[in-house]
């Protein structure tokens, strides 16, 4: 091929991709022109993508507070700790690293710790991201830090925190480790109180990073996580923690519960056990030890019992307090067997008044019987007994309450003095609490009012569970539960200076797990009552689970009793004269046009 033939095929080529590219460009720049003048969504949504994105918060979880919003539970934020093994050197020598800092004392920790470290390492291989220890204190966080390791960073998250650390954790419970409630309030109203994550919209700047934040991160309007106030008073739990945990740790008992409530409304002010634990560290106690035992544990009553086998019959004006009843001098057979009064006494003709402040076993079998099967279970129900309260709290009992068809020859006598039968503390500071107002069973609670932002949506109302006994019948039961308290009755360490109270004393034989039959060294002593015995501002349970040496219920419950009333009572204000009052409209709540005055 000629010179002259190549120089044409060259122009040819050149104009072949002169006129490619010239094309090309009137095609973009007709585009462009297009894009510009008439737009496109799915560009101006690109460009919007390249400045703006979103950005995940997560919300912390709702407050606890106390009924006078002292904090028992918040939420704060901790480092957890992470490795990227994809940037790291030698993982082998980074994992020794951190595992030295995490555990600086326990040789043997460090060791599961690197170990640990390296399975999960493995397990995760190609992974940039793997956790090593989450929520860790800031000491612990600053000595990882310090290392300045590649591969190895902190990332904030939201941990609970409890300030009152054992106080009040039965009522309380606990979160796992992504903040949901796993035992008591925590659980129960975990839906209302558990974190809530929301996204926003930010300015981006080249390299992806949010360079403004929006106005509110909180979750607009009505959305978001609930704060709690409980009925809870932190002073009067205080006050009933350290009077329980005395007399469990003087008496050697195994353990001990205390409740303290208002009567008229079901508010719990207080409720305490010993032994405790502390929510911060909760991996340090066992499942046995977090469990609220007066919620989910029932007992044999003994003798408070009596209280209720006495108003059914009073209701049914079967007794009177002045009536006389054979005791039979300590002896009573019904059944095939012989029952015996505690404290080996012998007594003879009692009146009804006495049979409570002595706490006649024999006598309590005599009312028993007058009411018979039928009526005294049918009172015992309206109690509230054999069936739980609704507490919210979850894991509640029943306790146990037999129907009459599967009760024995023995089983009137027995139930009447507390056998036979189980109750939780719960279920008997509510039956107590319906003598205390006059009749009316009130469901307990802990939950005061839901909040948001400071401000209150939601007051919780007493409920009413029914009417076992009427005004009449609880106000002569009063009359004759003052008599436990005063000389001569079983009660007397329980009474309170400056006041009248009501109250029964109780000392359950507990049975034996081997035998089978009742222990005659294994005791559960109790007292409940309220004061002032003539307008109730307080019922307090106290149960005292086998105490060493002196085990009568008056003896070892009836201190607690008091030192809890004396001192809830200079907190509360609560004159030993009340002179005022106010109302609840008990109509309302019962249909029946009846209105109550109780004393404050």
């Amino acid at each position: 091929m000629d010179t002259s033939k190549e120089r044409r095929w060259f122009r040819v080529r050149v104009w072949v991709v002169l006129i490619f590219l010239g094309a090309w460009f009137m095609g973009l720049a007709g585009r462009l022109t297009q894009l510009m003048a008439l737009g496109d969504e799915r560009v101006e949504e690109y460009a919007e993508n390249l400045h703006f994105g979103s950005l995940d918060v997560s919300l912390p979880r709702g407050a606890i507070y106390d009924r006078a919003l002292n904090e028992m539970a918040v939420s704060v934020d901790v480092n957890s700790i992470y490795i990227n093994p994809r940037i790291m050197g030698s993982t082998a020598i980074a994992a020794k690293a951190v595992a030295k800092e995490l555990e600086p004392v326990d040789v043997n920790a460090r060791d599961m710790a690197y170990k640990r470290i390296v399975t999960d390492i493995k397990k995760g291989r190609g992974k940039s991201f793997i956790w090593v220890r989450r929520k860790v204190d800031e000491e612990t966080a600053g000595r990882v830090k310090r290392l300045g390791l590649r591969g190895v960073g902190m990332r904030k998250e939201s941990k609970r925190y409890y300030p009152k650390r054992d106080s009040a954790s039965k009522i309380i419970g606990y979160c796992g480790m992504d903040n949901q409630g796993l035992y008591g309030i925590e659980q129960a109203y975990n839906k209302v109180m558990r974190p809530v994550s929301s996204r926003f919209t930010v300015l981006k700047d080249a390299l992806g990073r949010p360079v403004s934040m929006p106005d509110d991160l909180g979750v607009a309007g009505k959305s978001g996580p609930v704060d709690l106030e409980l009925t809870i008073d932190a002073r009067i739990q205080y006050i009933t923690e350290r009077a329980l945990e005395k007399q469990t740790v003087k008496t050697g008992a195994k353990s001990g519960v205390a409740l303290v409530m208002d009567p008229h409304t079901g508010e719990i002010l207080a409720m305490a056990e010993y032994p405790q634990f502390n929510p911060n560290q909760r991996f340090r106690f066992s499942a046995l030890a977090v469990r609220p035992r007066a919620v989910e544990d029932a007992v044999e009553p003994g003798s408070t019992f009596k209280l209720f086998v006495a108003a059914a019959a009073l209701e049914e004006k079967l007794i009177t307090p002045g009536d006389i009843l054979d005791c039979e001098n300590g002896q009573y057979k019904v059944g095939g067997h012989e029952f015996k009064e505690a404290h080996k006494n012998k007594y003879g003709r009692l009146t009804v008044a006495e049979i409570l402040a002595k706490s006649s076993n024999i006598g309590a079998i005599k009312i028993g019987e007058k009411l018979g099967q039928k009526k005294l279970y049918s009172y015992l129900t309206a109690f509230g007994f054999g069936r739980k309260t609704g507490i919210d709290l979850p894991g509640e009992s029943s306790g146990l309450l037999t129907s009459v068809p599967g009760w024995s020859a023995t089983s009137l006598p027995s139930i009447s003095f507390g056998q036979e039968v189980s109750v939780t503390p719960m279920q008997l500071g509510a039956a107590v609490s319906s003598i205390a107002n006059g009749g009316f069973l009130i469901r307990p609670h802990f939950v005061k009012a839901y909040m948001r932002n400071g401000e209150t949506l939601k007051t919780v109302e007493p409920e009413t569970m029914g009417r076992p006994i009427s005004r009449v019948s609880a106000d002569l039961l009063k009359e004759m539960m003052k008599g436990v308290t005063t000389e001569g009755g079983t009660g007397m360490k329980a009474a309170i200076p400056g006041f009248v109270v009501a109250g029964k004393t109780g000392t359950a034989q507990k049975m034996d797990p081997v035998t089978k039959t009742y222990s005659l060294d294994r005791h559960l002593a109790s007292f409940v009552g309220f004061f002032p015995a003539d307008a109730p501002r307080l019922v307090i349970v106290v149960m005292i689970d086998e105490p060493r040496g002196v085990e009568w219920g008056g003896a070892v419950a009836g201190p607690v009793f008091s030192e809890i009333g004396v001192k809830a009572a200079r907190v509360l204000r609560v004159p030993s004269s009340l002179t005022d009052v106010y109302e609840i409209n008990w109509g309302k709540l019962m249909g029946d046009g009846h209105e109550a005055k109780t004393g404050i």
